[in-house]
């Protein structure tokens, strides 16, 4: 079980802003430096760039600046906790991590400290919840170091392709969206995903036909319009391509019974 004592969201402070508090804190500290900033690693300073985080245990120096920018922006939260899981090599302990989805952590910090101080009855479990998958977030960062050098644009893209698989997607679109030129957006996105931006946009639509005719007695044309289609024998014959069978096919395989 966790139990919060402090939550800090949306902390911005000077170009010259340093914490040194070399006796560290008698609880656990969950660190987040979105812009980029020196930390005492190993007896000396080393420089990382934004969106690292850092978990301190219990008594642990902790000293850290901002480095090369007019703001230093950082989110923390102090806890107690006996969780098994807050050990080497689980989780590296006071050592900078690069976040692979620095966005995702960034909204759970926000429902803990929303959480902190609710007064549901289940408010301990959800405190919980959220801190072991701040837990699994740090964990996952540390083993794949790759992952967690991928541009946040393109992850936020391709969550919204999949979220609204309807909409009029177009590289140009997706461009626009991530401030990239086309070319270079299709070179990203294919090293990054290992598929083309277009080619995702159209299994997003295919996975939602397919949830849809799972799961519902919709037409097949309302269907394809669902998943932002303007014509529903464009719809079957993609659908086909991707899956093998038409989808009243489909639908005959792998309804759920109703």
């Amino acid at each position: 079980m966790y139990q919060i004592k402090y939550v800090v969201v949306d902390s911005c402070f000077g170009a010259d802003h340093k914490v040194e508090m070399v006796s560290g804190v008698p609880v656990w500290m969950f660190l987040v430096l979105k812009t980029p900033s020196a930390v005492l690693v190993g007896g000396r300073l080393t420089e990382y760039e934004k969106n690292i985080c850092v978990l301190y245990p219990p008594m642990t120096p902790i000293v850290y600046e901002a480095r090369g920018v007019d703001y230093h922006h950082e989110e923390w939260i102090q806890f107690l906790s006996d969780d098994p899981k807050l050990k080497e090599p689980y989780v590296p302990l006071a050592r900078p991590v690069k976040l692979i989805n620095s966005d995702a952590v960034r909204e759970i910090m926000r429902l803990l400290a929303y959480e902190n101080i609710a007064d549901y009855a289940e408010r301990e479990k959800s405190i919980s919840a959220l801190m072991d998958l701040l837990v699994y977030k740090l964990h996952d960062s540390s083993v794949d170091a790759g992952a967690a050098h991928v541009d946040s644009k393109l992850v936020r893209l391709r969550s919204e392709i999949y979220l609204h698989p309807e909409k009029d997607w177009t590289v140009r679109r997706m461009a626009d969206m991530v401030f990239l030129s086309e070319s270079r957006l299709h070179t990203m996105y294919k090293e990054t995903f290992h598929v083309t931006c277009m080619n995702d946009v159209i299994m997003s639509r295919i996975q939602y036909a397919q949830n849809m005719l799972e799961c519902t007695d919709k037409p097949v044309s309302d269907i394809a319009l669902a998943c932002g289609y303007h014509g529903n024998e464009h719809f079957c014959r993609q659908f086909k391509e991707k899956t093998g069978v038409t989808p009243g096919h489909y639908r005959e395989e792998h309804s759920i019974s109703r």
